[in-house]
């Protein structure tokens, strides 16, 4: 067995990317995250590699599997903070500062497939993101639980062509490059735009990049998509246009089912609605989905 500390230098690693930001989360120094790591990778007989430029182990491990099965019911036991990673704008918008208790990701992962690998992998205890693309209600493992709704906005730049048509149809729209993430990232999402003819011009992100994405939109004649939320964290110069896309988003907690009813993740999910309140007061399109 490995102590607390021990694993959450590894699995800070493949959570969070750099020694910096483990030691900075975690209370230790740079060189202890190092030599942690190094003696879990010589105990589990593993090897920590580059795949696509993000720190991943050679392997699945059952042993390792059953170690972090453990850390983690200390971890809902508050023996040592719980996990959340967020999107880039509920990260600053409601989980900033952390709610008691929890740690905080980077707010930068791109995806859908990356979060729940660290879910499944016991890495991070639970993941804030965007609707619609969350595990269904007859997932065996996870449990979505919506904080809000609201609508999804084409987003171009002030002096961009569209907005000085007297109308417009999703078929105006075809003559210009529509923002698009690497294929499957949000698979729901990137279904109901392609059918509207969006979601064609695609940017290579692993991790959230401002210029590569609502940087795009602002500096060229790409469409992009917002909704209130992520307008208020990185598009304020972007406007608008009046269509009503064939989608809804919103904010989403994700947890393992048997973590779903304790404590701790009832007190997050209060905070987190509180924290969403005053936002919906300013945006009247964010409808609350408070608990019964």
């Amino acid at each position: 067995m490995v102590d607390l500390d021990t694993l959450a230098s590894l699995d800070g690693l493949l959570w969070l990317q750099t020694g910096e930001e483990v030691a900075r989360r975690f209370g230790l120094s740079q060189s202890s995250v190092s030599r942690n790591a190094r003696r879990c990778i010589k105990l589990f007989e593993l090897r920590l590699q580059k795949i696509e430029g993000e720190w991943d182990l050679s392997a699945d491990d059952p042993i390792l599997a059953a170690e972090r099965r453990v850390h983690q019911l200390a971890r809902w036991q508050q023996r040592r903070p719980l996990r959340i990673e967020a999107t880039y704008w509920s990260g600053p918008l409601l989980a900033t500062p952390a709610p008691v208790g929890w740690m905080l990701g980077r707010n930068n992962i791109v995806g859908i497939g990356r979060n729940l690998d660290l879910l499944r992998q016991r890495i991070i205890d639970v993941w804030l993101t965007g609707l619609p693309d969350v595990p269904g209600r007859d997932d065996p493992d996870f449990i979505s639980l919506p904080l809000s709704r609201m609508p999804v906005h084409c987003v171009v730049q002030a002096e961009h062509p569209l907005l000085a048509m007297p109308q417009l149809s999703f078929e105006a729209l075809a003559p210009y490059p529509s923002l698009a993430l690497p294929a499957g990232a949000y698979p729901k999402v990137e279904a109901a735009l392609r059918k509207v003819g969006l979601w064609t011009s695609p940017v290579r992100m692993k991790r959230y990049d401002h210029s590569r994405w609502e940087g795009k939109t602002e500096a060229e004649l790409t469409i992009g998509y917002a909704t209130a939320l992520s307008l208020e964290v990185a598009g304020q110069g972007m406007r608008r246009l009046p269509l009503q896309l064939p989608i809804s988003s919103g904010d989403a907690l994700v947890v393992r089912r048997e973590f779903a009813a304790s404590e701790p993740f009832r007190q997050l999910r209060l905070t987190l609605l509180k924290r969403l309140r005053p936002l919906a007061a300013r945006h009247p399109e964010i409808q609350l989905l408070e608990p019964a």
